[in-house]
């Protein structure tokens, strides 16, 4: 347990981003609250998952399920439920559904995207009853944002309440001292995402979004992507003629690039905040200072189940302390 003086007036935030989907991962989030003695906890962007898993019932009344290249028999509902908390665990959503309404959904494009939006959005709500009800008797304030991954339609859904907040696309105070900017959108990928744009679009979007912060020198910017060439961007090169895109090779290795944003860098640059909380390229864990602006990303290993996160102590101007934890 972490424990703070009683003489501390700083402000103590934890970070965590790029859960994909994870209830373990979100439960160990908003458990983090307690555990390490935050006054706010900061949720960066790509919260929704990426797969639908069915686990299908069929007229013998077997329930079967595939996954990652395995066939699954499951003989009762303690194994069935055992293989969806595997599953929701890893950022899958598991549905249950007849072997009759399974074939339906492998024929239609259209059904599986909107099965896919219904079960991020039922997530969701549930990730906010969830916070709302272990937050209640504390004074944590949660703000969760997208990332690029997630449709806007589902990031929508967070709205403001005593415990829970959507700061995407704002300009917040997260206490009397330090406003935070956060933008979940990114620039292109080979992924082609939900909430993706030129470079051009996105240092419009950033310029107008900070704006009406008065003081940048206590300001954080709570961007997705991080700045290009930041050593927290440091990913593999992608081929995009196929799909899915596959890992650049030569002589064997993989050809790494910085995939982070030129308009993201630029702005650092240009209006110096104190602080810089980023995500999106999971492997590239670290901090990296642009001029007096201190810049992480915390990484993410959501699909083994581990949170990945930045415990940080903010003071008026000044970074206090800084901390990597995962668990």
């Amino acid at each position: 347990m972490f424990s703070r003086s009683k003489k501390e007036k700083f402000t103590r935030i934890f970070y965590a981003t790029d859960i994909h989907g994870s209830d373990i991962c979100f439960r160990k989030f908003i458990g983090a609250a307690l555990f390490y003695e935050v006054d706010v906890l900061i949720l960066g962007g790509d919260i929704t998952g990426k797969m639908i898993v069915p686990i299908v019932k069929y007229d013998d009344g077997t329930v079967r399920s595939s996954f990652q290249g395995i066939e699954h028999t499951m003989k009762n509902k303690d194994e069935v439920l055992e293989f969806e908390k595997k599953i929701t665990n890893q950022g899958y959503y598991a549905y249950h559904t007849g072997s009759k309404e399974f074939e339906e959904l492998g024929s239609s494009e259209n059904k599986i995207n909107d099965l896919f939006i219904s079960l991020m959005k039922k997530t969701l709500i549930d990730w906010i009853r969830f916070g709302e009800d272990k937050l209640r008797n504390t004074s944590v304030v949660c703000y969760i944002t997208g990332g690029n991954d997630d449709p806007q339609e589902v990031i929508d859904l967070i709205k403001d309440s005593d415990h829970v907040k959507n700061p995407d696309n704002k300009v917040v105070l997260i206490d009397n001292f330090h406003q935070m900017v956060s933008l979940g959108w990114g620039n292109p990928t080979p992924w082609k995402t939900h909430r993706e744009c030129s470079e051009e679009e996105l240092k419009r979007r950033i310029d107008e979004l900070v704006s009406p912060v008065e003081r940048f020198e206590n300001c954080i910017f709570n961007f997705h992507v991080p700045p290009i060439d930041s050593t927290l961007d440091t990913a593999s090169m992608l081929d995009d003629s196929t799909y899915p895109p596959k890992p650049v090779v030569k002589a064997g290795q993989p050809v790494l690039i910085g995939a982070g944003s030129k308009a993201v860098r630029d702005a650092v640059e240009r209006y110096q905040p104190l602080l810089v909380l980023c995500g999106h390229i999971h492997e590239s864990i670290g901090t990296s200072n642009i001029g007096r602006t201190l810049c992480m990303n915390p990484g993410s290993e959501y699909g083994e189940g581990i949170l990945r996160g930045a415990i940080i102590n903010l003071d008026d101007r000044k970074v206090v302390s800084h901390q990597f934890v995962a668990g």
